[in-house]
């Protein structure tokens, strides 16, 4: 098990090392999936002041700009003015949690995440981006858990399956890690990711 975890420690290095452009796209395309969702959510809350929607919306519009130009400590202080006027935004949990995850700060994104769970408890992104951050954080089990509820509530998501395969590597279960970048391997295909796709089956290749 410890010589499996090794060079699947070894293989994922190897994909920064050999290819880090596509790598990098692999590991931050979350970033892009949970702007968007964050954006199609209504930015206030039934209790929210009307009179603040339109500001909530702009500064929730702005996080997400800021996010997409790397601007993450701006995007942080426009989602913290958004939760003082409204405590349950899920758009503005979802992206302050995710500029966390870029800027190493694991745990206040696992926060951030769990408060859009409760918030909006049938939004796989949600676990997903709780379950990426955790998988950083070194909990393996607890990743492995949302990636699966991730998965169980939107079953085509390929980076789901890519990031519990790596999960499952980690935790010595070579033959779950298989079958999972197979799959992810084959829905990146479908959405015409072939380098998505090609560094799913490197990896592949290695440890198997």
């Amino acid at each position: 098990m410890k010589k499996f975890t090794l060079a699947l420690s070894m293989a994922v290095l190897g994909a920064i090392v050999s290819s880090p452009k596509v790598f990098a796209e692999n590991l931050n395309q979350p970033e892009s999936i949970l702007i968007a969702q964050a954006k199609l959510q209504p930015q206030s809350t039934p209790n929210s002041n009307p009179e603040n929607s339109n500001n909530i919306e702009t500064l929730v519009n702005q996080a997400g700009e800021y996010l997409e130009k790397g601007n993450y400590d701006k995007a942080i202080k426009n989602c913290n003015k958004v939760l003082e006027q409204d405590k349950n935004n899920y758009g503005a949990y979802i992206m302050r949690g995710l500029a966390y995850t870029q800027l190493d700060k694991y745990q206040p994104a696992v926060d951030d995440f769990n408060q859009a769970i409760r918030i909006e408890p049938k939004s796989h992104y949600s676990y997903f981006g709780r379950g990426f951050a955790q998988f950083h954080l070194k909990q393996y089990e607890q990743s492995l858990a949302d990636f699966d509820q991730t998965i169980k509530l939107e079953s085509d998501f390929a980076h789901a399956y890519f990031w519990r395969g790596i999960t499952q590597g980690y935790l010595g279960n070579k033959q779950g890690a298989v079958a999972d970048l197979r799959q992810a391997a084959e829905l990146y295909k479908k959405e015409g990711k072939t380098d998505n796709a090609k560094r799913a089956l490197d990896i592949l290749k290695q440890i198997s």
